[in-house]
Formats: structure tokens, C-alpha cells, sequence
């Protein structure tokens, strides 16, 4: 280890992860911005789009694969009644957050993937 550098971690790892996955989760994300998406929407009356879908079966496919113990909530798997039991660790995931923003094209989007222990986050990644 150089000096002054931090020591690896296992959110290091994680992290690494997440953003494999995001990365993933993005070329159909990207797809379908490309050709315009169009929203319906849900119970609570937010707008989701097959992005959102396409997204979340993506990243929630590698979590079951990458961290198969640990829970995750992901907003579209909540929305259809889908909210596991959650202890003191848990993955959350927003598949694509500002989807407004997506439906009117602007680019303000991101995929977001962290771990939250305890009440906060411990690491995740955003990709815009």
C-alpha cells in the first residue's frame, strides 16, 4: 500500500459492482432514450416507462447473482407490492430516477445502486 492511500474494503468491492451493473442497466436505458419513450402511470401516479423496467430487471438479475443474501428494494419492484424484509443491511435502487426528465428528453437522469447499513449509505453509484 502507497502511503497515504486507504486500505481496500469490502464496499470497495461493492461499489466496483454497482457500477458494472449500472453500466449494464444503461445500454437499454439509453435505447430507448434514443428513440423516445412514452410513460404510463403507476398507483401513486408517477410516471414509468419500459426504461424503468428494462433498468431495474437488469440490476436486480446481477444483485440476485452478485449479493444473493442481501435485500433489495428497488422503486418499481415497491410500486407492484414487491418489499422484502430489510434488516440492519440492504441494497436500494432507484432503476432510473428523474424519469420526467427522461419522457421530455432533457438528459437529466441517472441510474442510482447503493448499500445502506445501518440507516445510511455505506457506497453506491450514480450513473448518469
Amino acid at each position: 500500500m502507497r502511503k497515504g492511500s486507504s486500505p481496500h474494503t469490502p464496499e470497495d468491492d461493492f461499489a466496483a459492482r454497482f457500477a458494472a451493473t449500472a453500466l449494464a442497466a444503461a445500454a437499454p436505458v439509453m435505447e430507448i432514450y434514443s428513440r423516445g419513450a412514452v410513460a404510463r402511470l403507476k398507483p401513486d401516479l408517477s410516471p414509468v416507462t419500459e426504461a424503468d423496467e428494462a433498468s431495474e430487471r437488469i440490476i436486480l438479475a446481477d444483485l440476485a447473482r452478485e449479493a444473493p443474501d442481501i435485500p433489495v428494494v428497488s422503486e418499481e419492484a415497491v410500486a407492484r407490492g414487491d418489499c422484502p424484509d430489510i434488516g440492519r443491511e440492504f441494497i436500494l435502487v432507484d432503476p432510473l430516477d428523474g424519469t420526467r426528465e427522461f419522457v421530455n428528453g432533457n438528459g437529466e437522469f441517472t441510474i442510482n445502486i447503493a448499500l445502506v447499513r445501518d440507516g445510511a449509505p455505506v457506497c453506491g453509484v450514480m450513473r448518469a
